[in-house]
């Protein structure tokens, strides 16, 4: 089983056919219910409440926010940045090396129109209402107003003494659910299978490729040459590393 079964497991998503679309005033994503037959798209806007209770209890919102993706979302990685009462969204560019930088996209919400709580001190989580469209079949579908959650978790320099070079010759094994899944940089993941697949149809694959935005190190899963998911790693040296941004718990992972 490879890192990235494990990363789908706790709700990233891996699927190969979706559609890449210029970001927008809005987060659009598209789900599938469980239904057969069901596809469902929402549209996620900012839920314009906040009691007095809720400003009073504001937290520390300094820093950079990773979005936590799930198995719903077929976005680009993206973060979120406090300013005031404005929470404003980039994406990321490759700058040079395996060094990243943030972009700011034209959406920017309210924080004083925005539902939120915190889940923990580093993890915050913000409500959206959204349509929830599923159609039933070929001549019916419904559409019902839906509640939307998703989770930002704040970035810290990674704790390690390790230089980029050495990390990327580690070789680790992350524990979850019992199982041992092996965590290695600038190695093919899929299946000897589906890289035969890949290579009569020209694709690349999937790797995981060490990259780094303001001091944190991310394992970046790369699809078909394209950056699909981030990985964080809080901290690691040549014995162990601990593995932080999944959608559900336990949100971190220690490798060893």
């Amino acid at each position: 089983m490879y890192i990235y079964d494990v990363a789908k497991s706790l709700g990233f998503r891996f699927d190969t056919k979706k559609e890449k679309t210029k970001p927008k005033d809005f987060a659009l994503c598209v789900a599938e219910s469980k239904r057969q037959f069901a596809p469902v798209l929402f549209i996620a806007k900012p839920l314009c409440i906040m009691s007095q209770n809720r400003r009073k209890q504001m937290k520390n919102l300094n820093g950079t926010w990773l979005k936590i993706k799930t198995g719903d979302d077929y976005c680009r990685p993206e973060f979120i940045e406090f300013n005031n009462d404005q929470i404003i969204h980039f994406e990321l560019e490759l700058k040079s090396g395996n060094e990243l930088s943030k972009v700011r996209t034209e959406w920017s919400e309210k924080l004083s129109e925005s539902k939120y709580e915190f889940v923990n001190n580093n993890r915050i989580r913000i409500f959206r209402m959204g349509k929830t469209h599923t159609v039933l079949s070929e001549t019916e579908s419904k559409t019902e107003d839906t509640e939307f959650a998703t989770d930002y978790e704040r970035i810290e320099p990674t704790k390690t003494e390790l230089e980029s070079k050495k990390i990327e010759t580690l070789k680790f094994k992350a524990q979850w659910n019992k199982e041992k899944i092996p965590l290695t940089f600038n190695k093919i993941l899929d299946s000897p299978v589906i890289q035969e697949m890949n290579k009569s149809m020209k694709r690349n694959g999937r790797k995981l490729i060490l990259e780094n935005l303001q001091g944190t190190y991310f394992a970046s899963i790369y699809e078909n040459g394209e950056r699909e998911t981030l990985i964080g790693i809080k901290e690691i040296d040549e014995e162990k590393a601990i593995l932080f941004g999944f959608s559900e718990k336990p949100y971190e992972i220690k490798t060893e």
